[in-house]
């Protein structure tokens, strides 16, 4: 597992809640946790259960009731804080959770006020490839080997459907996956933001098939419903969420965090793509002469349908308007 910094040190690629200015922030408090969890002794990994899976303001409360939460002892309470998370102090630990929590919830319309507040960069195309390519590679650099092959284990695994889903913008690089993943394997169908069609996908799901959930601040409900939905019915779930972790992180299989800052008020799905790409090249290396003979197979078909623009200009030219 990848060492998560003490408060007070930098992580290259993220970003300070809440703002989208790229470089200098620790991990939060949730991510911190999750890059323990191989590490942890009994008593402390149910501690880590009760604040990744239980309301997000548990933390909040004393040590003495958390620690009672818990099932643990204050002592385990107070060792896991300072010598797991690397906090000074529980008052510390809240602070970070206090702000953790503003950010996981900040709206787009605040997330823009504080843009505009900010003013504008100097050299915008100087900026904005800093804060993409900062944002980018960070998500990429942060990915824990051990997930990334357990994601293109469960997303390669032929004997299984893959399915995709996604939220209001992240529903494109759900469909993204989608693309690249059908290219290299059988089964692969992303879940259309309708009812029925969702409906219907859960009917069909069958045990240990592989939900691929994009889910990403603000958290949104209807995902969080279908995806509890299918694990229920025995599917496994690859998680890519934002450094702030969606409400799901508790129940996948995979967790793939991306940066979503950007150069201007939006949250970029930039990294997201990256994050994606890097998957599917995962799951094509894992699949080997599976992945090279689906690829041929699937491009020679779609080689009938596209025809490329001739390169020696013998093609027939532009028609003249009207």
């Amino acid at each position: 597992m990848t060492q998560a910094p003490v408060p007070g040190t930098t992580v290259p690629g993220t970003t300070v809640p809440g703002t989208t200015v790229p470089g200098t922030t620790v991990l939060g408090v949730s991510e911190r946790i999750r890059q323990r969890l191989g590490t942890l002794s009994p008593s402390e990994r149910r501690l880590a259960r009760v604040l990744l899976s239980g309301p997000p303001t548990v933390g909040l409360e004393s040590s003495a009731r958390l620690a009672q939460h818990a099932g643990v002892s204050g002592p385990t309470v107070s060792r896991f804080v300072t010598n797991q998370l690397g906090f000074d102090s529980y008052a510390d630990f809240q602070q970070a959770l206090r702000e953790e929590i503003s950010a996981r919830v900040m709206s787009p319309r605040e997330f823009y006020r504080r843009h505009l507040a900010a003013g504008p960069a100097p050299g915008q195309l100087g900026d904005s490839a800093s804060r993409l390519s900062e944002a980018v590679a960070g998500s990429v650099r942060g990915l824990d080997p051990v997930t990334l092959g357990e994601s293109a284990r469960l997303l390669g695994d032929r004997r299984h459907q893959v399915l995709a889903i996604g939220g209001w913008f992240s529903q494109m690089a759900a469909g993204y996956l989608v693309s690249r993943l059908r290219e290299v394997r059988p089964r692969v169908h992303l879940v259309p933001q309708v009812a029925g069609e969702r409906a219907a996908a859960l009917a069909d799901l069958a045990r240990n098939d592989v939900l691929a959930v994009f889910d990403f601040r603000r958290y949104e409900q209807d995902t969080h419903e279908f995806t509890r939905a299918a694990r229920a019915a025995g599917a496994r779930v690859v998680l890519f969420t934002d450094p702030w972790l969606s409400p799901l992180a508790d129940i996948a299989d995979a967790l793939l965090v991306a940066e979503v800052a950007g150069p201007g008020p939006f949250e970029s799905l930039a990294p997201t793509v990256a994050v994606v790409e890097t998957v599917v090249t995962a799951v094509t290396e894992a699949l080997g002469d599976q992945a090279r003979n689906r690829f041929e197979r699937f491009g020679g078909i779609v080689d009938q349908w596209i025809r490329a623009w001739p390169a020696d200009g013998d093609g027939p030219g532009p028609q003249p308007p009207g």
